[in-house]
């Protein structure tokens, strides 16, 4: 379900090599959202780059008060370039955060790999990726296609889903930061 998601991202959304400055971009765009339920608190590394960011969600009190819950918490990684390597998610539960997953991104030779991986709790370490798109780049870093793979099992190889040309080479993935 969740690559199919991201499959699905891919298509609808814009899609580009996230670096720190695409993060910083989101955040500044859905934390001055104004009508948004949510509300986001980052912080930032000694490079001024966003290490952490929180959701909270607004829960509406007696007189037109209201209380912030934390929702997510996601946890920033960036190559010394500046390119983003990792974002780590992480739920509100019982009081606690509790780790949920990890979107990972790569740059090798004309391909940009986004995968994800599911925390598993019992091993206390991530499970081997159940989806990957990977991005075909032009020289401008353009995207030229996208290949969406699965795994169904674990211990089996990533399934090539579907493949596809990117007609527009105006794409950015700022939609796919946002997601909850």
């Amino acid at each position: 379900m969740i690559s199919s998601m991201m499959c699905l991202m891919a298509l609808t959304s814009n899609a580009q090599v996230m670096t720190s400055a695409t993060v910083d971009k989101i955040f500044d765009t859905v934390s001055q959202a104004s009508d948004a339920e949510f509300v986001y608190n980052a912080d930032r590394d000694a490079d001024g780059k966003i290490a952490t960011m929180v959701v909270y969600q607004e829960q509406p009190q007696r007189k037109g008060n209201f209380t912030l819950k934390p929702i997510y918490r996601y946890q920033y990684n960036y190559a010394a370039d500046g390119m983003l390597t990792s974002r780590t998610k992480y739920v509100w539960r019982k009081n606690q955060w509790q780790c949920a997953g990890r979107h990972s991104y790569s740059l090798d030779a004309g391909f940009y790999t986004a995968t994800y991986s599911r925390w598993n709790k019992k091993k206390a370490d991530f499970d081997e990726p159940v989806g990957k798109i990977t991005y075909t780049l032009m020289p401008d870093e353009s995207i030229a296609s996208v290949a969406c793979y699965t795994r169904q099992r674990s211990k089996t190889d990533l399934q090539l889903e579907w493949q596809a040309p990117v007609e527009s080479h105006t794409l950015n993935m700022d939609y796919y930061l946002t997601q909850k």
